[in-house]
């Protein structure tokens, strides 16, 4: 009997506690949780697995102590895959750059405010922010709703390279992990670019032979697929096979001039961003001074968000009939930023010379 009286005071006793609770109540109140929110972006990145050989570089060039600063900052952190892909394992390796390339290497991949994926433009390609080394990179942010709608998340991409985790927050900005180490040669043309790499020579000694390099040291913009010394090689071509060549006999411009798109300022991610916005399923464009029909489409890996470029020349006869597909398929090796323009290494040629013989070839 008294525990059924006990149980009806607590009923009546109910109504009145719920009142004490809600008078007490704060709209304002927050329930604070252990996150990584209250740790500074170089803690954040210091104590995260992936981004060791990031804080190794910007341990190495002196960079820590700002990004300790109140900020806010926007810290886009290659992941250490990303660093992997060009040729660093281990912190050790930064000793081996040269530490002015290395700063400004780690500078590009700051700006000094708070960026998060809201506020880039839906759809836009190539949005230009600025970095503390003082020069610009490009973004770009396809949606699979070309109207803008944020029913998803945008393909985010800082330089080419993709956002692979957004918006991180931290006490004093925000990360976002990228999948590719954003390269960028300031101060430099592409023409400089493949001139200080003596294994891209032979292509080189192609694009002087007919006349195509001197143009790469103007404004442009340019976008080069430039293949490595050992493809040529491969094929039997050589700098001297290249000398002897006699340039009334064959089409320059598909020979050597189709590996350059002019007025094209283009990263590799950037065919998939306009086959997300513009449901483009390929790229074509007409070879310069010629018929002939450069054909480029691209492949996403679900996982990685590594995108692969394929492309081949078709002729104007038989669009169904192309010549040898060629990729840009080293994420290391591509993306590869100028000021002037950008150059991405291809493996395979599009033409051998004897495909590229004017009185052999299919009508011009």
């Amino acid at each position: 009997m008294n525990t059924r009286k006990s149980i009806k005071k607590l009923l009546l006793l109910i109504p009145v506690l719920l009142l004490l609770f809600n008078s007490c109540k704060h709209e304002d109140l927050e329930i604070v949780k252990e996150n990584e929110n209250f740790r500074l972006a170089s803690d954040f990145i210091k104590n995260n697995y992936d981004m060791t050989l990031f804080y190794a570089a910007i341990e190495k060039t002196g960079i820590t102590a700002q990004l300790q600063g109140p900020g806010p900052f926007t810290v886009l952190v290659p992941n250490n895959l990303a660093f992997q892909q060009i040729g660093i394992s281990r912190p050790s390796d930064f000793d081996k750059m040269n530490q002015d390339s290395l700063k400004s290497l780690v500078q590009h991949h700051i700006l000094n405010y708070r960026l998060l994926t809201r506020d880039i433009p839906v759809n836009g390609v190539d949005i230009r922010y600025l970095t503390i080394g003082g020069n610009e990179l490009y973004t770009s942010a396809a949606n699979l709703f070309p109207g803008g709608g944020r029913n998803a998340d945008p393909d985010l991409y800082f330089d080419g390279s993709a956002v692979v985790k957004p918006d991180v927050s931290v006490a004093n900005g925000t990360i976002h992990v990228l999948n590719k180490v954003m390269k960028y040669t300031p101060k430099s043309t592409v023409q400089d670019w493949l001139a200080r790499r003596p294994e891209y020579s032979i292509f080189v000694s192609g694009l002087k032979k007919f006349g195509l390099w001197d143009k790469l040291s103007t404004a442009g913009p340019f976008t080069v697929f430039a293949p490595q010394n050992k493809v040529f090689e491969t094929n039997g071509i050589t700098e001297a096979s290249i000398a002897a060549l006699n340039t009334q006999n064959y089409s320059g411009q598909r020979l050597f001039g189709a590996y350059i798109l002019n007025k094209k300022h283009l990263f590799i991610s950037d065919y998939d961003v306009f086959k997300t916005i513009n449901n483009e399923t390929s790229f074509i464009r007409k070879v310069d001074d010629n018929d002939w029909l450069l054909m480029m489409s691209s492949q996403s890996n679900y996982f990685t968000r590594l995108v692969t470029l394929t492309m081949n020349l078709r002729t104007p006869v038989d669009l169904y009939t192309n010549y040898n597909s060629i990729q840009a398929a080293i994420p290391g090796l591509s993306d590869n930023l100028t000021d002037n323009g950008l150059v991405h290494d291809v493996q395979g040629l599009l033409l051998l010379p004897e495909e590229a013989l004017i009185n052999n070839s299919p009508k011009n």
